[in-house]
């Protein structure tokens, strides 16, 4: 009885991981201002604007994950104008000619932020969708 009942309710938490959905996303586009790239490392800068934070300047420091070359961890740091700064902190995988990030992200203004980033490194733009969740 007892594993029926831890199977069950793997297979709720389960469930509920799985239904995420982004609601309220914030959509903004950056313009690549510079990059600097070493054997373990891409860091990104770019500028944009994005919802309600207006104007931000992003960093993305890009690690290879020391098995392969086309994924790997990242952090970084963003901020704007006003004060709110963040620390973001995800995964990235390369596709083709393009990065896609995939962030949590922590404001000092108390928000958390899920954030769906695509790096174009041909047009040298950046495109994030970022959802603030409400939990």
């Amino acid at each position: 009885m007892k594993k029926l009942i831890l199977i069950l309710s793997g297979i709720f938490l389960s469930s509920l991981i799985y239904s995420v959905q982004l609601e309220n996303v914030n959509k903004g586009e950056f313009e690549i201002t510079s990059t600097a790239i070493s054997s373990s490392k891409i860091s990104i800068d770019a500028t944009g604007k994005v919802g309600k934070y207006g104007r931000v300047y992003v960093t993305y420091n890009l690690y290879t994950d020391g098995y392969q070359s086309t994924q790997g961890m990242f952090d970084g740091q963003g901020m704007n104008m006003e004060g709110v700064s963040a620390y973001l902190t995800g995964i990235w995988k390369k596709q083709g000619t393009n990065y896609i990030i995939y962030s949590l992200d922590d404001l000092n203004n108390g928000d958390h932020n899920f954030v769906y980033i695509k790096i174009d490194t041909l047009n040298n733009k950046i495109n994030v969708d970022v959802e603030t969740l409400e939990y």
